[in-house]
């Protein structure tokens, strides 16, 4: 089926919908390469409690980016559907 992508709108919008420690986590470890160590350090909280909202921030992101897939899915479709009826009835 090809490569799936996914813009950086639906992440950014995706990131934003992350409860605030969550977001806060996956930011400082994924995008500004913090260690687990250092974000503990930052934020007060245990190492395990960072790589729990850590996970926590991953799995809900894959939630999220892939329902909006899937609504892209059914507007792609939809509009296929609308074009080949526009050719049919240009045809008529």
């Amino acid at each position: 089926c090809g490569p799936q992508f996914v813009d950086r709108i639906a992440i950014e919008a995706a990131v934003a919908k992350l409860p605030t420690g969550t977001r806060n986590v996956f930011l400082k470890f994924d995008v500004e390469g913090y260690n687990h160590e250092e974000i503990a350090g930052i934020f007060g909280c245990s190492v395990g409690n960072s790589k729990s909202q850590l996970h926590k921030a991953r799995r809900k992101l894959r939630k999220l980016l892939a329902a909006t897939r899937h609504k892209r899915h059914k507007i792609n479709l939809a509009a296929q559907i609308i074009c080949v009826c526009c050719a049919f009835l240009w045809l008529i």
